[in-house]
């Protein structure tokens, strides 16, 4: 017999062989997906633990709206199956961050941890004469410009140009409006500028969407608790202790002192004048009708007077004038025309019915607000 020609078996050897090379791929196969698997669940622990520590920021941020001297942080605050551990720093534990506040967030869910550093600073609002949230309608006459308080008086230093307005909705530039600066607004298609309205700087519809949180309640419960009416007011006035109204017929004129103020309604018809070397913050928690030929800080300086607008709206009639910085993201304003403002405004919605003047003071541009912050940076560690 011939051992040597004999093929008997050779099948099975075969099959076996074939079938230990199908189980290796298959171990391999089930190894990989296994891994597969495991990575895909650690990037999804590592997304959850990035946006817990986001949450973190968030919540820091909210409480710093309503607390702006609040650096408690949080330990261990459980948020969607995970936790997130804030801490804060500032010039208290590091001179050299000034005003910043240091915010970092560990966020941890599974056996993952994500930690983000954010900076606060507070808000720089006043880059424009004249900002609405809303929407913005310019007719008529109305015209700005600028001039530098810290240089000398706005005869004396007035140019045309920096006039800038803008709008995160509409900006409705009609009649004989003279623009002298920007027109920006952040809707495509909302700046229509018609008849004879002029913009001499740069118009853009895609500018980026500015964000302007209310004024803290906690910096009006504070102005209520400590408001220095009626002890810092002298002149001629009607002031009700109960209702913190406030009213200046024709011909009266107030004289405030240095201090923190807070008015629910508010009229004025007469002339309202700060005491040398004044400086006021005023919070003003309802209706202001500034009425005709009315006078506010007229000649001053306006950071000197800084006006917070957390009511529904602010009237000027004809011929009133203010010198004065205004923060009124909630607050409608309202002019019925030939109106002058010098200094910067920030409203809801803004409609001038024409021939009011905005003249921006080119001073504010680093005028900071306390008691709002903004994120100027942030990074993952």
């Amino acid at each position: 017999m011939n051992v040597w020609g004999n093929e008997r078996g050779a099948a099975m050897l075969i099959a076996l062989g074939i079938l230990m090379m199908m189980s290796l791929i298959g171990a391999a196969v089930v190894q990989t997906s296994s891994t597969d698997m495991s990575i895909a669940n650690n990037s999804r622990c590592d997304l959850r633990s990035f946006y817990i520590a986001e949450a973190g920021v968030e919540h820091v941020y909210g409480v710093l709206r309503d607390s702006a001297d609040w650096r408690e942080g949080f330990t261990n605050a459980p948020f969607t199956n995970g936790f997130y551990t804030v801490i804060l720093g500032d010039s208290t534990i590091n001179a050299a961050l000034d005003d910043t506040v240091v915010v970092i967030s560990s966020g941890t869910f599974s056996n993952a941890v994500s930690t983000i550093e954010v900076k606060l600073a507070p808000l720089k609002p006043f880059q424009w004469a004249a900002f609405a949230k809303d929407s913005m309608v310019l007719c008529g006459g109305t015209h700005t410009d600028s001039y530098n308080s810290d240089s000398g008086s706005y005869a004396a230093t007035v140019t045309a140009d920096d006039g800038d307005v803008g709008s995160n909705g509409e900006l409705d530039l009609c009649g004989s409006a003279d623009i002298n600066g920007d027109a920006s607004t952040s809707e495509p298609g909302a700046l229509e500028i018609t008849g004879f309205a002029d913009v001499s700087g740069d118009t853009t519809s895609d500018a980026p969407v500015y964000i302007f949180d209310p004024v803290p309640q906690s910096a009006v419960d504070y102005a209520i608790a400590n408001s220095m009416a009626p002890a810092g007011l002298s002149g001629t006035y009607t002031y009700s202790s109960s209702t913190k109204n406030l009213r200046l017929t024709p011909g009266q004129t107030m004289t405030m002192a240095s201090g923190i103020y807070y008015f629910d309604d508010v009229i004025v018809n007469g002339t309202i004048n700060l005491a040398p070397g004044a400086q006021v913050e005023i919070y003003i928690g309802g209706d202001v009708d500034i009425q005709a030929f009315a006078s506010i800080n007229m000649g001053g300086v306006p950071a000197d007077m800084i006006i917070y607008g957390v009511g529904p709206i602010i009237k000027f009639a004809a011929g009133a004038e203010l010198t004065a910085v205004l923060y009124a993201p909630e607050t409608d304003l309202h002019l019925v025309g030939d109106c002058d403002i010098y200094g910067a405004l920030i409203a809801n919605a803004a409609e001038d019915a024409g021939g009011s003047g905005f003249h921006y003071d080119r001073a504010l541009r680093d005028l900071e607000l306390d008691n709002i912050y903004e994120k100027v940076c942030w990074r993952e560690l």
